[in-house]
């Protein structure tokens, strides 16, 4: 999707298609639902990547490691931006923004399991929500890719996203460090 999603035209695709552009209006009626339907084709496959990476790899600093990378991939793909220009669309069509949230939401849902599994993995109980975190996890994942389509050198977003990979480790030393202190100070154990 070389020039963006503003700079693509029904007839461009079905000429990159090797199709009629007649058929293209008639299965798909708009360039919204023809571009929401082949989103919604590469989203399937790169969860169904992404699931088959976290069944692999097993513990979550290697699942986090290999997402990274995964991360640097989808940006390059045109998939990222093909998501970031139609969320624009979304803004002021609700149709759109309705299919990118079942999109954006089968993200979301994921990362929030990979939470609980993180927070099973590093011995976390009760204190964070899976869900919580999940998003936090997301929305740096989310925000980077509009930085770096923005045009920001992708390093430091990088870098960003690489750190937060220690926050579980952060979270169970400081709730390690929680309970010595109430055992210090005679309290329940």
């Amino acid at each position: 999707m070389t020039g963006g999603y503003n700079h693509i035209s029904m007839r461009k695709i079905a000429e990159a298609a090797g199709v009629n552009q007649s058929l293209l209006h008639y299965y798909y009626g708009t360039k919204e639902n023809l571009m929401l339907e082949v989103l919604e084709y590469v989203n399937e496959r790169l969860l169904a990547r992404q699931r088959a990476m976290y069944a692999e790899a097993g513990k979550f600093e290697k699942i986090w490691a290999t997402s990274l990378k995964f991360f640097e991939e989808d940006v390059q793909s045109g998939y990222v931006r093909a998501l970031w220009e139609l969320l624009a669309q979304g803004f002021s069509d609700k149709r759109i923004a309705q299919r990118l949230a079942t999109i954006i939401g089968g993200w979301r849902d994921l990362v929030a399991g990979l939470a609980k599994q993180a927070l099973v993995e590093y011995g976390i109980k009760g204190r964070y929500d899976p869900v919580v975190l999940g998003r936090l996890m997301g929305d740096l994942y989310f925000g980077a890719e509009a930085e770096i389509l923005a045009g920001e050198d992708p390093r430091i977003h990088i870098e960003a996203i690489r750190v937060l990979g220690n926050l579980f480790r952060w979270l169970a030393l400081d709730e390690r460090e929680s309970a010595g202190q109430i055992h210090a100070k005679g309290g329940a154990r």
